[in-house]
C-alpha cells in the first residue's frame, strides 16, 4: 500500500525559469522524506513548464499541472491546494531555496506544540546574484505575532508550515479579493483556530529585499485599512488598529 504523504509542497509556477529549478532541488533534498511537490504552472510563456516536466523525469514525488490560461495568484494557490494529500501543508516560492532541515525542523516544533496552526522560520535575504543582504528577525512567539499579522512583517508566508488538521475544512482557502494583501488575509483568516510561531534559525532563503514589505504597506495603505476593516467584519479580527498599523506608524 503506497504511504500517503505526510507534508505537501505548494509551488505556484509562473514565468519562473531563471530559478525554478534550484528551487525544487531544494525541496527534493529535504532530510524529511515523506512529503509531495505540487507545482502548478499558471500559463507561463517561458520555459517553466518545459523544466517542470524535466524534473518530474528525476523526482517521483512531483507532480505537475498547467492551467489553460492565467489564472493569478489567488485561484492557481486554491487549485493547489485542492491537490494536496497532506496533514501539514507547506509553500514556496519559485525564487526561494529551502535549507535541508527546514520541513524537518517545523515538524518537530508543531508535534511538540499542538496548540499551533502554523509555523515559520527566520529568512536569509539574497538578491538577483545570490549574495546576502540581510536575515530577518521575525517575532517567536503567538502574542508578538497576533499585534500585526503581516506578510513579511511578523511573518513570512512562503517560509510556514500549516497543521491542516486544526482548521475546518474550507478556511485555508485564497480570496482572490484580497490583493495585494493575499498571504496576510490568510493568517488572519487562520488566527483563530490555533497560534503562531516562528523559529529563531533561519531556514529559507528568500530573494527580495526585506524593505520591500514596509514600502509595500506604505504604497497601498487603503488596501490596508480594508483589509483591517474586513478582517473584523468577517473573521472577528482581534487587533487593535494601533497594533495592526504599528509598522507602517514606526516608519513614519
Amino acid at each position: 500500500m503506497k504511504q500517503k504523504p505526510l507534508v505537501s509542497i505548494l509551488v505556484p509556477v509562473h514565468n519562473a525559469a531563471p530559478h525554478l529549478a534550484e528551487c525544487l532541488r531544494s525541496i527534493k533534498k529535504q532530510t524529511f522524506r515523506n512529503i509531495e511537490i505540487i507545482a502548478i504552472d499558471d500559463s507561463s510563456t517561458d520555459k517553466s513548464f518545459s523544466i517542470l516536466r524535466k524534473l518530474k523525469t528525476k523526482e517521483k514525488r512531483l507532480r505537475i499541472y498547467r492551467n489553460v490560461k492565467r489564472y493569478g495568484i489567488a485561484v492557481t494557490m486554491n487549485r493547489l491546494l485542492e491537490k494536496a494529500k497532506g496533514s501539514y501543508i507547506a509553500f514556496a516560492s519559485t525564487n526561494d531555496v529551502f535549507t535541508k532541515d527546514k520541513l524537518k525542523k517545523q515538524l518537530e516544533f508543531l508535534n511538540k506544540n499542538t496548540q499551533v496552526v502554523a509555523v515559520g522560520t527566520q529568512c536569509l535575504f539574497i538578491n538577483e546574484k545570490g549574495t546576502k543582504i540581510g536575515r530577518s528577525s521575525y517575532p517567536l512567539q503567538n502574542d508578538e505575532i497576533n499585534h500585526n499579522p503581516l506578510h513579511g512583517i511578523s511573518m513570512q508566508f512562503e517560509t510556514v508550515m500549516v497543521n491542516k488538521s486544526l482548521l475546518p475544512r474550507d478556511v485555508l482557502r485564497f480570496d482572490i479579493n484580497s490583493h495585494p494583501f493575499l498571504y496576510s488575509d490568510i493568517f488572519i483568516k487562520i488566527k483563530p483556530y490555533g497560534k503562531f510561531a516562528n523559529l529563531k534559525n533561519a531556514f529559507y532563503i528568500h530573494r527580495r529585499n526585506p524593505q520591500e514589505y514596509l514600502l509595500d504597506l506604505k504604497k497601498n495603505i487603503l488596501s490596508l485599512i480594508k483589509l483591517f476593516v474586513r478582517s473584523k467584519a468577517l473573521y472577528n479580527f482581534d487587533s487593535s488598529m494601533k497594533g495592526f498599523f504599528s509598522p507602517v506608524l514606526k516608519s513614519v
